[in-house]
């Protein structure tokens, strides 16, 4: 099953648009006057429209064809409204659904690799490593463009309505499920790392600690002293001349 992330449309209105007339009566609105164009935002649907003078309006961010409608329908009757063409028939003209963005997550790992799907399917496929991770399969009927990843999600982008993007799923399925493995996931750390401790420093406030003397042969801070002349040097004698 696929969800549909975003939906793109826009349509034309007969009339010019006041757009600081309009900016005045609405919320939630910049307008750039330098552009041309009043950015809006709707709550419900939540989407994004963009209007300009010349009637042209774009609505994105919508999550289904039914929303892009009635964000389409709700915006022409605002624009009539604050332009005062209750009493004249102002209908949407043009109206078109430009691109259907929708995921979709299959059950099992895709191997994408140029000696796998890639190679099978020269024509459709185009898969570039060094540039981008998914693999890319162009569709023709229906029109759409999928990214095919390797973990077994498929993005699907360029379609122009949802039964087109349901289509190109059902189409890449049976193709993918030939090269299916199993799920690429990232492990997951059961262990915590471990830090190691630094030993504690031999220095107490400032003062060193006494190294205890081996017997036998062996070399105490500037001194050498041997086995025989155990009993000559005596260790507090020792370490007080280092200090």
């Amino acid at each position: 099953m696929f969800q549909i992330r975003n939906v793109v449309c826009n349509y034309t209105l007969p009339l010019h648009i006041d757009l600081r007339k309009l900016a005045l009566n609405s919320n939630n609105v910049t307008f750039d006057r330098g552009r041309g164009v009043l950015l809006k935002q709707k709550r419900k649907p939540n989407c994004y429209v963009k209007i300009y003078s010349s009637g042209k309006v774009y609505i994105v961010g919508c999550k289904s064809e039914a929303d892009c409608m009635l964000a389409a329908r709700t915006i022409a009757r605002q624009v009539q409204k604050t332009m005062n063409k209750e009493k004249e028939v102002v209908r949407i003209r043009n109206y078109k659904v430009c691109n259907v963005l929708a995921t979709c997550k299959m059950p099992f790992g895709i191997k994408i690799e140029e000696a796998l799907l890639a190679q099978h399917y020269p024509a459709q496929s185009q898969y570039e490593p060094e540039l981008s991770v998914g693999l890319v399969w162009r569709s023709q009927d229906p029109k759409a463009t999928l990214r095919i990843h390797t973990t077994g999600s498929i993005t699907v982008t360029g379609a122009s309505s949802e039964s087109d993007v349901m289509r190109s799923i059902e189409m890449i399925y049976p193709i993918v499920r030939k090269f299916r493995c199993a799920m690429r996931h990232r492990p997951e750390l059961k262990h915590k790392r471990t830090t190691r401790k630094r030993p504690a420093s031999s220095l107490v406030y400032g003062t060193s600690a006494k190294r205890a003397v081996v017997p036998g042969s062996g070399i105490i801070g500037n001194k050498m002293y041997f086995s025989d002349e155990d009993d000559i040097y005596d260790e507090d004698d020792l370490f007080d001349d280092e200090d």
